[in-house]
């Protein structure tokens, strides 16, 4: 029976972090357990009334949408800890929080835009993280005349969210030529009618037409009419009054070049929809109630109970002191104020060493820190370790239920699963630190089966794991204000009379509550920290411990902007010397930029992705530096640099997330990253959330005329400054554990995304991006590409499609850029040709990629080679009848005058 838990939980693990195992379930074709959680920043009750609303359309519509065979029926209103409200109307929340939130109410950053998206890490059919509205999308009902109503913007989030769908617009390429060489606007369906005219006057007047694309340029905007016959799509256009069904078969439109086309090979949102999980498991349609239910949640101030493994094993290779150094650091500056905070030891038997202390300034962090432990012996019992820290975690109110245990253990323990009951039943949140390999498989089933965080500190701590673990502990409120941030964290073993040096900037975001905290092993080191203005701080203005081997200093008021100089030295024997720096918030108006980062892996023979995501508020930071290094089971990190650059693992260029696959693996068992994000000065800057938004229709055609609403639209590019003057920041992600499954499979290379096709005097010109043999790394073996005139016979039989000839292109590694120039025989590039391309690429035992995107490339003479859009030909043709008419005029004219003088000369000779 144990094995077969494991076995269950081991598969949720294994789930990406996106998907959320113990998140949103669904039971007799309803939808339960969904949370939405307002952030902790926004006051006002009348959401509450307002969310309700809108969900209950919103299940109305999923109703109908789904072809009667979902809704909602069960959603959590987690309300924020702040808020003062009725108890008797809330109950406490257990595991639910607003960091894993399925909806999230919070202000955009530069409050001018109210676009709801739905933020995705993942491809087609792949879950999606959440789903942001503004409290002003909620209350203000005057947003519905650009959005349409709530409960329709919600299905269409939702539909990203839940099924992985993608936006069937496209912002970038609004018009494209279809197979008939005529201008469409990029939509699902094509039913969908509506003009095409340019608005950015005071009047709407015609669209230029670019002379070489064809395209209608400029400002010109596709303006759909209100009453339509069609109704789909959901993800094009969700506002229309008849708009209620995903496009299917019948109704997609193959040839619009956008996300939903380019992510799940030219697929009809309800294909992927209906292929979905949730679908798999529906029997027959629902025939009842679509009303859901709501409960009102609410979590209070942190309360939190350390459980701290001093076994024997604790007491080899320094680790007792490596705790106690991470530890105090949580206790100094990572936990919140206002907290309330525990300690239980535990080794064969468990010891109370704190009850709860409320964390109110600077002394009861230091008292908490003199009770840490400092010897480590005997045995080890998780469980009395767990049971202890429940009755600690019950001491203020009576209840565990919320409360988070932070459970650190090293020594293999096969009693583990003895006290799962008790844990369940308890309500607690249990975060796990595995310190090593020897801790039990059962570690990772606590945090699962709670809630709560994994994470993986290697026992050859030449760096600090356990200090990256203890500082990704940090509330999950969402009040980001109150969290500390990782600056910096990096050591080394270093030899007598050697320097460490470094920098770290301290970006305008941040700059409160600094703190610089030294380690090291033996003896002593010399520090020496510089300010950007000059100022040097050394050992005598830092707090030092040679009880645990710390030295720390706090930066009175706001730290200094700019780039600060560390430089320690190591004056006695070689040993680990370590530094972390963290900071919190400047202003309370302003959020710091913040770095998430998250491993996945989506099956057991599927590689690992590592994701970051880097933000401001909630706009993606562009152009930052990522490493990521990574922790395996045996052997030295390994590091990798991340790319936002749309290729790969990354499937959208430009939105702030960094990604990219690790297939380094070399054993079975836990690994773990910490990433370092560095933001370069001038360059780094905010950008427009791209990708699974919601479409305005603040304009649209109502009996043929151009009706207008005014509405906050999204943000505009111009709108968002470089603002950065360069920043840093280091977060760890938490533990995977992977399978020995994984480490036999032979990856093929990875799906080439950006495949183009251009005719240029009778020849195609080709481009993309090499992929790896192996997903994104090292190089392909070799191409095969093919061509049709028709789509869909090149998608759906690639392998009986016309062959290309790049026998002679020898692929080149992964990020390269490959070109290829061929002429297409038995094939006439006449003028309206349209000609279709998608390749794979092979590795060397023959394991082939997906088939790439399909690249259309089309032949038509452009309307003019003139600069003034002139088109030649039609000059030449009014020249020429122009001479035909003066020719003629000529002639009649010559014609006339002979009669006249003929008759003269008949008068003459009469």
């Amino acid at each position: 029976m144990l094995l077969k838990t494991f076995g269950l939980v081991l598969g949720c693990l294994l789930c990406t972090f996106i998907t959320k195992c113990s998140g949103v379930k669904l039971v007799n074709n309803g939808y339960r357990d969904i949370v939405i959680a307002i952030n902790p920043d926004v006051f006002d009750e009348n959401l509450i009334e307002s969310i309700k609303e809108m969900v209950l359309e919103a299940s109305t519509y999923l109703h109908r949408a789904t072809k009667q065979q979902l809704y909602f029926s069960e959603v959590k209103i987690l309300l924020p800890f702040t808020w003062t409200v009725n108890s008797s109307l809330v109950q406490r929340s257990t595991t639910q929080s607003y960091a894993k939130a399925d909806v999230i109410i919070a202000e955009q950053y530069l409050k001018h835009g109210d676009t709801p998206y739905t933020l995705q890490y993942g491809g087609c059919g792949e879950k999606g993280r959440y789903i942001h509205f503004t409290p002003n999308f909620i209350l203000n009902d005057s947003l519905a005349s650009a959005y349409g109503p709530r409960g329709q913007v919600f299905v269409h989030e939702w539909a990203h969210l839940q099924w992985g769908v993608f936006d069937e617009y496209n912002d970038l390429a609004p018009f494209y030529i279809n197979s008939d060489g005529i201008a469409e606007a990029t939509r699902c369906s094509k039913e969908i009618k509506g003009k095409t005219v340019d608005c950015t006057d005071t009047s709407c007047t015609p669209c230029n037409i670019d002379a070489n694309t064809r395209l209608p340029n400029g400002n010109c905007k596709f303006f759909p009419e209100k009453d339509q016959s069609s109704s789909s799509s959901i993800m094009y256009v969700q506002g229309l009054p008849n708009v209620g069904e995903f496009c299917d078969d019948k109704t997609h439109n193959t040839e619009a070049p956008n996300m939903q086309n380019r992510m799940c090979n030219y697929r009809s949102t309800w294909d992927v929809i209906s292929k979905s999980e949730d679908f798999r498991n529906i029997s027959s349609p629902h025939t009842g109630s679509v009303i859901p239910t709501f409960t009102l949640l609410q979590a209070k101030n942190r309360v939190v109970c350390l459980v701290l493994d001093v076994s024997e094993s604790m007491g080899l290779e320094n680790r007792i002191n490596k705790l106690r150094q991470a530890a105090k650091i949580f206790l100094l500056q990572i936990i919140e104020e206002g907290s309330h905070v525990g300690i239980v030891t535990f080794h064969s038997i468990a010891s109370t060493v704190s009850k709860l202390k409320l964390i109110a300034g600077d002394n009861a962090r230091d008292e908490l820190v003199q009770l840490l432990p400092t010897s480590a012996s005997g045995g080890i019992n998780v469980c009395a370790g767990i049971l202890s820290g429940l009755e600690v975690l019950r001491a203020d109110d009576g209840a565990a239920i919320g409360d988070e245990i932070i459970l650190l253990v090293l020594g293999e323990d096969s009693g583990i699963s003895g006290c799962f009951a008790e844990v369940e039943q308890s309500g607690a949140i249990i975060h796990t630190i595995a310190t090593g390999t020897n801790a039990a498989e059962e570690l990772e089933q606590l945090s699962v089966m709670t809630g709560g965080l994994q994470f993986l500190a290697a026992c050859s701590l030449s760096t600090s794991g356990l200090i990256d673990a203890f500082s990704g502990l940090v509330s999950a409120n969402g009040d980001i204000n109150q969290q500390s941030i990782q600056l910096e964290n990096s050591g080394t073993r270093i030899g007598k009379d050697t320097w460490f040096n470094g920098t770290v900037v301290i970006d305008k975001t941040i700059g409160n509550d600094t703190f610089f905290v030294v380690t090291w092993e033996v003896q002593t080191p010399d520090v020496f920290v510089h300010d950007p203005s000059g100022k040097i701080y050394n050992n005598h203005d830092f707090t030092i411990d040679q009880t645990d081997h710390t030295a720390y200093l706090k930066i009175q008021g706001t730290a200094q902007t700019g780039t600060w100089i560390y430089r320690i030295l190591n004056p006695g024997m070689k040993q680990i010397v370590t530094i972390t720096v963290t900071s919190r918030a400047a202003d309370a108006e302003v959020p710091p930029v913040n770095v998430n980062a998250h491993i996945s892996q989506r099956d057991s023979t599927s590689p690992m992705i590592i994701y970051v995501e880097i933000t401001q508020g909630f706009l993606p930071v562009l152009y930052a530096n990522v490493t990521a290094i990574i922790e395996r089971p045996s052997g030295p990190p390994i590091e990798q640099e991340l790319y936002d650059d749309g290729l790969g693992a990354d499937i959208i260029r430009n939105d702030g997330v960094y990604s990219k696959y690790f297939l380094r693996f070399n054993g079975a068992g836990r690994y773990s990253v910490k990433v370092h994000v560095q933001g370069k000065e001038r360059i780094t800057r905010m950008a427009v959330r791209r990708g699974g938004r919601a479409l305005t229709t603040s304009q649209y055609t109502e009996n043929g005329n151009i009706q207008s609403h005014s509405a906050k639209l999204p943000v505009k590019e111009e709108d968002l400054v470089a603002l950065f003057e360069g920043f840093s920041r280091v977060k760890s992600g938490e533990a995977i554990s992977l399978p020995s499954e994984t480490l036999t499979v032979d990856f093929p290379p990875c799906k080439i995304t950006d495949l183009q096709a251009t005719i240029v005097k009778n020849k195609v010109e080709l481009e993309w991006t090499a992929p790896g043999g192996d997903y994104d790394q090292g190089k392909a073996s070799r191409y095969e590409m093919r061509m049709s005139d028709n789509l869909l016979q090149l998608r759906n039989n690639f392998f009986s499609a016309t062959l290309v000839n790049l026998a002679s292109l020898k692929p080149r590694p992964y990020g390269s850029r490959e070109t290829a120039t061929i002429v297409p025989e038995n094939t006439e590039l006449q003028n309206g040709a349209t000609l279709y391309f998608a390749v794979c690429a092979y590795d060397e035992n023959d394991l082939f990629s997906e088939m790439s995107n399909v690249a259309k490339a089309s032949a038509f003479l452009p309307l003019s080679e003139h600069p003034n859009d002139v088109n030649i030909s039609v000059i030449v043709s009014i020249i020429a009848i122009v001479v035909f008419i003066v020719c003629l005029i000529a002639l009649i004219t010559n014609c006339v005058l002979n009669s006249l003088s003929q008759k003269r000369i008949f008068a003459d000779e009469e």
